[in-house]
């Protein structure tokens, strides 16, 4: 058998990769200590400015889908998205990066993608440069921004978005320029909060928004952050190679559960995509085909493991709500052909989905 080969990026010099890594970190740290400093300051004070941020933290921001998720532990993979102008809903995108958190290795790892490539953008936009698909989802529906460019992301690399943060380079710089007055920021507190609300918005719950923080700033980062050039984007065998590395959810390694996956649609390629999603998060995935019909519209799953942590996982990524038992014989066993742990039959609603 042939060896695979792998590309590696180019090498950065000793400087250059240390100035890279220093300006990652300290956004990171940005972020966290602006995460904290709200919740410290909220249970120091009794102001009714506080008090009201506190009643309404972090308003989502044009495009929420969700306002509740949650930071369970675990794997968990949260899109970055820097606009020029995080209130602009037609705003060209900035920075486009996935941080990756994994509670059990308390590692985090981010990826930065190139916003100058032109991707395919779902919803039938076609191809169109990835600094655009913010601004584009304005032309879907109001508030379609972040569903648009969540989809595009996880879609181009077939791996699950579970949160977002959006901001912009003007209120990460002012927040930054707060954070370095020390004693002397109890007085900019009340322009922290507000530059705060404006520039930082989100999907995730409060008390989320506080662990996603305190994890950043206590977790050891594996590596200098990963450019991904065009070349790799679009060489997908070399690049879920690599993402797997990142991607890997232990808690679905560890399972081990056979998945086969049908596509009862008749969108071709449907299975070998979602297959791209199963095998980045660490599922054994051991066939692909066809399922006996084509138009089904409500995609279901197989198995007789319906509280696993992986059968959970991916209902959940590829938000698929139907979870039947498998076919039994007359001796109340499994049918032959039907020896998977888990399967996956998708229908038109993961093509729409994914």
């Amino acid at each position: 058998m042939p060896k695979r080969s792998y590309k590696h990026r180019k090498k950065l010099s000793s400087w250059k990769k240390l100035k890279v890594g220093k300006k990652i970190k300290h956004r990171l740290k940005i972020l966290g200590l602006a995460l904290l400093v709200v919740f410290a300051t909220i249970i120091v004070s009794g102001a009714v400015a506080l008090y009201h941020f506190f009643t309404q933290p972090m308003v989502s921001a044009t495009g929420a889908a969700d306002g509740s998720v949650v930071f369970p532990g675990g794997r968990f993979n949260l899109l970055l998205i820097t606009l020029e102008d995080a209130n602009d809903p037609t705003s060209l995108i900035r920075e486009l990066s996935i941080i990756t958190l994994d509670a059990n290795q308390n590692d985090v790892f981010m990826i930065k993608l190139p916003l100058e490539v032109e991707v395919l953008v779902p919803q039938g936009f076609g191809q169109h440069q990835l600094s655009t698909v913010y601004a584009l989802g304005a032309l879907v529906k109001p508030q379609a921004n972040l569903d648009l460019t969540s989809q595009t992301v996880s879609r181009l690399l077939a791996v699950p978005i579970d949160g977002y943060l959006v901001s912009d380079a003007a209120g990460l710089g002012q927040i930054d320029q707060y954070l370095g007055h020390g004693l002397r920021m109890v007085k900019l507190l009340p322009n922290l909060l507000v530059e705060l609300r404006r520039c930082l918005k989100t999907n995730l719950t409060f008390t989320s928004l506080l662990q996603v923080g305190k994890f950043i700033l206590r977790a050891k980062s594996s590596e200098d952050v990963w450019n991904i050039s065009a070349e790799e984007l679009f060489d997908w065998q070399n690049l879920d190679w690599k993402l797997q590395k990142y991607f890997l959810d232990s808690k679905v390694v560890g399972e081990r559960l056979k998945i086969q996956i049908l596509n009862a649609t008749a969108e071709p390629g449907l299975a070998t995509r979602v297959a791209r999603y199963v095998k980045n998060i660490g599922g054994d995935v051991i066939m692909i085909g066809n399922f006996e019909q084509t138009d089904l519209k409500q995609s279901f799953m197989v198995t007789g493991a319906e509280e696993s942590y992986t059968v959970k996982r991916l209902a959940e990524v590829l938000q698929i709500e139907e979870v039947g038992q498998p076919r039994l014989d007359e001796r109340g066993e499994v049918e032959a052909g039907e020896r998977a742990d888990l399967t996956i039959i998708l229908g038109l609603d993961s093509f729409r989905n994914l």
